[in-house]
């Protein structure tokens, strides 16, 4: 699966993670660039100012992180997690009326659409048909297929929840949102600390 990451752990009590292999290169290839950055101004300026400045490229890993790697989908045994970057949502299979798959993945239910972060709907791509002429064709995401035919598949003890224990249920992020306080203002001390 080329442009899709899924983890291993389908049909296993463990959630299978699902996200974009995009997203997972694009924070790998940034954070490798500040780590170089990071590692050049310890090496080059290891003064109060240059931890201040050192600042500004772990400020970009942890924005990238947030936005890129760390939203994800988790097909859980009676549970779907959507986790995004300021809060995740939890539903559990029997309240999933359906899903919009037009501009992402969003999970229907009775009184509202859920948004998924991570995962975009499917694309267009431009590919020969049968007369050699090209055509603008669907481009299916694997990572959504995989979150609609986990749901397909459900089985009646998936499906089930006596008494109505199981609901909706969200929750802020907040190891990501103070770890993204605490970057941004070291970030600032950074770009004030440089010289004008």
């Amino acid at each position: 699966m080329l442009n899709s990451e899924i983890g291993p752990n389908s049909g296993n009590e463990q959630p299978t993670i699902v996200r974009t292999t995009s997203s997972t290169v694009l924070f790998f290839v940034i954070a490798g660039l500040c780590v170089i950055g990071l590692g050049s101004i310890v090496v080059g300026d290891f003064t109060a100012r240059g931890m201040a400045v050192a600042g500004i490229p772990i400020a970009i890993i942890t924005v990238v992180y947030a936005l890129y790697r760390f939203p994800r989908v988790e097909l859980r045994h009676k549970e779907i997690a959507l986790i995004n970057p300021m809060k995740s949502v939890r539903i559990p299979w029997n309240l999933v009326d359906g899903f919009d798959i037009h501009f992402g993945l969003g999970v229907r239910t009775h009184g509202k659409v859920f948004s998924s972060w991570p995962l975009a709907s499917k694309g267009k791509k431009m590919e020969k048909d049968e007369h050699g002429i090209r055509r603008l064709m669907d481009n299916p995401n694997p990572a959504v297929d995989t979150v609609l035919d986990r749901h397909s598949k459900l089985s009646d003890e998936e499906l089930s929840n006596p008494r109505g224990e199981r609901t909706i249920s969200s929750s802020w992020n907040f190891g990501i949102i103070a770890a993204l306080v605490v970057a941004v203002i070291w970030a600032g001390f950074g770009f004030a600390a440089l010289p004008s």
